[in-house]
């Protein structure tokens, strides 16, 4: 069971400190194909070790020969003296490192097919397993011995966008789970330049570019936030702090282009407060059966629930999935509050905000006292805060990009929460 308390009482935050330290330890059995970029720096090892680090098991097993294709896997014979040894939680599949890389039509003819036939033959011994894609990175000044004849492998970013866009295809044809990798690469090489991911030949991964696959690999197969491991694998506790952050922050940023929760059951949920005493309520799960506790006696077997509380006070909020193969469960606390009252000659105060869309500026209107200096928090949809200050008037919005967000609004013991869109238009 997971735990969450949602303090803004709007939604839920992904992955934060309460929600690791309420999971059980979770035992999961993982086969890996792929080729060097697997076996380089034994990444399965990594994960394992970063999973024993926050209370986890990884058994794993590998058949990672250099350089070899799905192709290549398909047609061994220990491929399925492999998948057959034990049942598998997951099935992880890495491609050799240039060929989803290549033109959209030789991705279809040749590497995709095997891709398909490889879950398949995962999926016909177990049905259960779920497969993995692994997104490996684009080499770091390109594939100059494939540029000749494609244009965009000539750089890191052509290269790597083309391996985003072949994974995607792999994980959504075989309704499977896609781990990015090669956009945790993205998001280091732009944010920190100087932090070599390369080893010298500028394709397999330096240990920095291991450890950082390997984080991205706990979030993705545990569903579990890596940002307080405390195992470094022998990088600068510097260094392994900032790759933790990056892998948390671009697997939680974009669930759903990863296919995570949308094929196996994934609980957690965000709670929206949309009227007086009245709750959104918005799973991440696309399973076959969702059953929703509200606290009160009541239940609901919706997807996406609403429901309205008869009176102000604490409730457990329980959401359920579940498929033939296997369940998840997850919980919040909520508060319903009822809106839009105000008494402005009373002891109660009155906050408002405008305008609603904003473009770079934000307003607070506080009537209780206009010169009263306000604590605020602004949030994306999933609980990464992205402000907070305090204010008696105005908040500069400008450096945030176009969304959905939260600004949360404290007044002394109270919390006032407040829903608006970030536009430039």
């Amino acid at each position: 069971m997971k735990l969450v308390t949602c303090l803004s009482l709007l939604f839920f935050v992904f992955f934060n400190n309460t929600l690791l330290n309420a999971q059980q330890s979770k035992k999961l059995k993982v086969l890996f194909f792929g080729n060097s970029y697997t076996y380089v720096n034994n990444l399965p090892q990594l994960i394992k070790d970063i999973a024993l680090a926050n209370g986890d098991t990884l058994i794993f097993d590998s058949n990672c020969p250099g350089g070899q294709t799905f192709n290549g896997h398909f047609v061994a014979p220990l491929t399925i003296t492999k998948i057959t040894s034990m049942v598998w939680d997951k099935v992880v599949l890495q491609a050799q490192s240039q060929e989803p890389s290549f033109s959209p039509s030789q991705v279809a003819s040749q590497t995709l097919p095997y891709a398909i036939k490889l879950d398949s033959i995962i999926k016909h011994y177990n049905n259960c397993t779920e497969t993995v894609f692994f997104e490996t990175w684009g080499r770091k000044n390109g594939d100059a011995s494939n540029c000749p004849f494609y244009a965009p492998v000539c750089t890191y970013l052509g290269m790597q966008n083309r391996l985003r866009a072949s994974y995607k295809l792999f994980a959504d044809t075989t309704h499977s789970v896609f781990s990015p990798a090669g956009e945790a690469f993205r998001k280091s090489i732009s944010l920190n330049p100087s932090l070599e991911l390369y080893n010298v030949d500028e394709s397999h991964p330096s240990l920095e570019g291991s450890y950082l696959t390997a984080c991205v690999f706990y979030e993705v197969l545990f569903h579990k936030s890596v940002l307080t491991n405390t195992y470094n694998a022998g990088v600068s506790p510097a260094n392994a702090t900032f790759l933790k952050q990056i892998a948390h922050d671009v697997v939680r940023d974009s669930l759903s282009t990863w296919n995570i929760g949308k094929y196996t059951p994934y609980a957690p949920f965000k709670a929206a407060l949309i009227g007086s005493l009245n709750y959104q309520f918005t799973g991440y799960s696309n399973t076959l059966s969702n059953k929703w506790y509200f606290g009160d006696g009541t239940t609901s077997a919706l997807s996406n629930p609403t429901h309205t509380y008869s009176i102000s006070q604490t409730y457990t909020v329980s959401h359920v999935v579940k498929t033939s193969c296997i369940k998840d469960s997850s919980s919040i606390i909520v508060t319903p509050l009822v809106l839009g009252i105000s008494n402005l000659n009373n002891s109660e105060s009155s906050i408002s905000i405008f305008p609603n869309p904003a473009t770079k500026e934000l307003s607070v209107n506080y009537f209780k006292n206009l010169n009263s200096t306000i604590n605020y928090s602004i949030y994306d949809v999933i609980g990464n805060e992205y402000l907070n200050g305090t204010t008696n008037d105005k908040i500069n919005i400008e450096n945030l990009s176009n969304g959905i967000y939260f600004i949360e609004i404290k007044e002394n013991s109270k919390s006032h929460s407040f829903k608006f869109i970030k536009s430039d238009h």
